[in-house]
C-alpha cells in the first residue's frame, strides 16, 4: 500500500468507523476509497475443461477443524485466508463471517461451498478433475489495499499451489 494510499484509507476510516460498528455498512462503504484498475482479461484455459484440475475458491469465511476462525466482528473484516482439503467432509467446516445469513448453507454447505456439485462435474467427466486445495477467504472488508496486497496474492498463491488450471470462485 502506498503512502497516499494508506493516508485516503485512514482519513476515510475514520469517519466510517462509527457508521461500520451501528451497522450502517451501506453508508459507511459509500464513499470507500476505491482502485482504479481495468478489468481482468478472461484467458482460454491451456487445455480442455474435461483434462483441466479445478480449484474452488468461497469468500463465505469458512474454516477447517483446527484452524483459526475468521474474525467476523472485526470491524474492518478479515483478511486472511484459509486453505481448505477438498478432502475433507465439508460438513466439518465452521462459517465465521458474520455478513451474511448463514441459515441456507448451514442447511446444506454446497450453497456457499459447492464442492460436492464439482466433485460430481469430475465424475461425470465435465472437469478433469477437483484440486485438492480450496480457498476461503471472508468476502466483508474495507480496505481495498489490503486485498489487492495481501489477499488476491495469497489465494493465487493456493491455487497455483495446488496445480489447479482454472478456479470456481463462489463469491457471497
Amino acid at each position: 500500500m502506498t503512502e497516499e494510499e494508506r493516508a485516503s484509507y485512514a482519513a476515510w476510516f475514520e469517519h466510517a468507523r462509527p457508521l461500520l460498528e451501528g451497522g450502517q455498512f451501506g453508508e459507511a462503504l459509500r464513499d470507500v476509497p476505491r482502485l482504479d484498475f481495468e478489468p481482468a482479461q478472461p484467458r482460454r484455459l491451456g487445455r480442455p475443461l474435461a483434462a483441466s484440475t479445478i480449484a474452488l475458491i468461497t469468500s463465505a469465511g469458512l474454516s477447517a477443524p483446527g484452524q483459526p476462525p475468521m474474525d467476523g466482528p472485526n470491524v474492518e473484516g478479515d483478511y486472511t485466508i484459509r486453505e481448505l482439503s477438498t478432502g475433507l467432509n465439508a460438513g466439518s467446516l465452521v462459517i465465521t463471517h458474520t455478513h451474511f445469513d448463514h441459515s441456507a448453507a448451514e442447511q446444506d454447505i454446497n450453497v456457499v461451498y459447492p464442492i460436492d456439485r464439482l466433485k460430481e462435474l469430475a465424475s461425470e467427466g465435465e472437469i478433469g478433475r477437483v484440486a485438492g486445495s480450496a480457498v476461503s477467504f471472508m468476502g466483508y472488508f474495507s480496505n481495498i489495499f489490503r486485498i489487492r496486497d495481501e489477499v488476491a496474492p495469497a489465494v493465487i498463491e493456493t491455487v497455483r499451489r495446488s496445480g489447479a488450471d482454472g478456479a470456481l470462485l463462489v463469491p457471497v
